[in-house]
């Protein structure tokens, strides 16, 4: 099969279209019960939705493994860092992407969740300085989605140290996250094993992308149903490692043999799945507080409600797009190509 070529700033449409998906799994549909609370769920045992409803959480794991996947075809030269790109340049380019939004995220959360516990100076550090994962207890994480960050900032300072040493100890390494990521999954379940959920979908997708080539001609009568594995297999405790080792490769080797992923409709999406993650959860609380006011009831109700909460998350997540992530990127980026000496 021939490989989809690189568009001029080095990005892959059709990933991006499907972490757009991903974004609207986690974010349109899984989280919408934090609207909910103790009110009806109108999207409760819906074919498809309802499925998305218990399991979607579990495409935070697909967004590991496209950013391994992602940062193998963006940083890499065979198994080591591409030439040019320097360990300052790296970092500068993470904290772009993902600083900005993060933080504006961060308090807002605190504005609205002022008067909860889990809004101490601890957990607001560990927030601001995207090390979330070290919180005590996960479901005191402010912007609960976020957690992921912290987990992706360790595969990255792993990722570039092992792609500033030699091929041999970058395989080793991947291997070496991969099979105890494996383990922590299996050990101590889902949520016990955040950090090694991370480093095992992370190193998985940068061995799918340097081994394109090869897995590149697997047919479709097996990559489909290795892809449709969580709809067979609830990705609930261990079963996650099928989900994870199988389906979701699965998933983003099906996703570059189809144009359509690439399309302005999907591409838009792509753009807008990172404001569209870190601003739901926010959206919904901030909803299902004014709810409680406004005396909605019925399923009927809730389910104009959900459709008004899709509608501004899309809305919000493409002003943050443009008026922030992006002049945020392009400053701090403009930061990073300045010369040392005028930094000093």
């Amino acid at each position: 099969m021939q490989q989809p070529a690189p568009s001029p700033d080095n990005r892959i449409g059709q990933l991006d279209g499907l972490r757009g998906l991903a974004a609207c799994a986690v974010g349109l549909l899984f989280h919408a019960r934090v609207m909910y609370g103790d009110a009806p769920n109108p999207l409760a045992g819906v074919p498809v939705a309802g499925w998305f409803q218990i399991h979607g959480w579990a495409f935070v794991d697909l967004f590991f493994v496209l950013s391994g996947f992602v940062f193998a075809h963006t940083y890499l030269a065979g198994w080591q860092l591409r030439p040019g790109m320097t360990a300052r340049q790296f970092w500068l380019a993470r904290i772009a992407r993902l600083w900005p939004l993060h933080l504006a995220m961060l308090a807002f959360a605190v504005l609205l969740l002022r008067a909860e516990p889990s809004t101490n100076p601890a957990n607001v550090l560990l927030s601001a300085l995207m090390l979330q994962v070290l919180v005590d207890n996960p479901t005191e994480v402010l912007n609960g989605p976020a957690w992921s960050l912290s987990v992706e900032m360790f595969a990255y300072g792993l990722f570039l140290l092992a792609a500033l040493t030699r091929p041999a100890l970058f395989k080793a390494v991947a291997a070496a996250a991969i099979a105890w990521g494996a383990w922590d999954i299996w050990t101590h379940g889902v949520w016990g094993a955040l950090i090694g959920r991370g480093l095992l979908g992370f190193f998985l997708g940068v061995l799918v992308q340097r081994n394109l080539g090869l897995l590149s001609r697997l047919p479709a009568s097996l990559l489909v149903p290795a892809a449709a594995i969580p709809a067979l297999v609830p990705p609930v405790g261990q079963a996650l490692l099928l989900t994870v080792l199988l389906a979701w490769p699965a998933a983003i080797l099906l996703a570059l043999r189809l144009p359509l992923l690439a399309s302005p409709v999907m591409l838009w999406l792509g753009d807008r799945s990172y404001a569209i993650y870190l601003i739901h959860v926010p959206v919904y609380t901030l909803l299902g507080n004014l709810a409680l006011g406004w005396g909605i009831t019925g399923s009927a109700g809730w389910l104009a409600l959900t459709m008004a909460a899709w509608a501004l998350i899309l809305v919000l997540s493409n002003t943050a797009y443009r008026q922030l992530e992006r002049p945020a990127q392009r400053a701090i980026r403009a930061l990073a190509d300045r010369p040392r000496a005028a930094l000093a």
